[in-house]
């Protein structure tokens, strides 16, 4: 009998990974966390926002600082993140909130109170692209009238050249922050040993855990969900920051 195929999954190892070297890892990560904190507008009163796939909790701090009378619910599916965030922003008391949760689930899209904003890094790309246009559908449910989506993630080039063009552009980020942060190429080493760069490889991998889709494609299923002033916000090595907002009621 053949064996059952295993769907690659993002395992804890990754998530200690990711805590340890994501300063390395992600390029200009302090850029990508102001930029995504100024395209929300602040709200008119008390608010909440989500950020999905919260990770270590670095946008989540920088929300919490930005938006003092917002509330933020961080959703991560890794034990070990929740675990990190809800000790490293235990200072912001009844402020924050963790739990844990699937991003591929529909059980956790149903709130008591409408959203603000809802934000994510890099996380996204690990859901395939019908997978990602029912969830942009399904934010668009959750937010209130002019409330915000954004998106922080890794997108597929159009072609063979492109992906080239960002696995140089983002082995190059990683390198430089290495010097820059230890003048030494330790990080970046372990990096490149990792296999980190989705870009390295000519053609992307059909099993793996990596499903970005083209930002062309992504624009459109915003847009073809009903958000608004869909646009990118920045962009370097693969990585993009861009969204929409929900139109505002008449």
């Amino acid at each position: 009998m053949q064996d059952a195929v295993t769907t690659p999954q993002w395992e804890e190892a990754n998530s200690q990974d990711f805590i340890d070297y994501g300063k390395y890892f992600v390029p200009d990560r302090e850029v990508q966390i102001n930029c995504i904190c100024e395209v929300i507008p602040p709200p008119s009163k008390p608010a909440y926002i989500l950020d999905l796939c919260c990770g270590e909790g670095l946008l989540t701090r920088a929300l919490l600082d930005k938006f003092p009378e917002c509330q933020v619910y961080g959703l991560d599916g890794s034990p070990k993140m929740i675990a990190h965030v809800e000790k490293s922003l235990a200072a912001y008391g009844a402020r924050f909130k963790a739990k844990q949760f699937d991003l591929a689930a529909n059980d956790w899209r149903d709130f008591p109170f409408t959203v603000h904003a809802v934000v994510s890094s890099l996380a996204i790309h690990h859901l395939d692209g019908t997978e990602k246009q029912i969830l942009f559908k399904d934010i668009a449910s959750i937010l209130a009238p002019g409330g915000s989506f954004v998106i922080a993630d890794l997108i597929e080039p159009m072609n063979p050249f492109g992906r080239k063009l960002a696995a140089n552009a983002w082995n190059e980020a990683v390198r430089q922050r290495s010097l820059e942060l230890d003048s030494h190429l330790k990080g970046y080493d372990y990096f490149r040993e990792l296999g980190w760069n989705h870009y390295a490889e000519s053609e992307p991998e059909p099993d793996s855990i990596d499903k970005p889709s083209s930002l062309f494609d992504q624009l459109k299923w915003l847009d073809e969900v009903g958000f608004t002033d869909v646009d990118v916000f920045w962009m370097k090595a693969g990585h993009a920051i861009f969204g929409g907002r929900k139109p505002e009621t008449k």
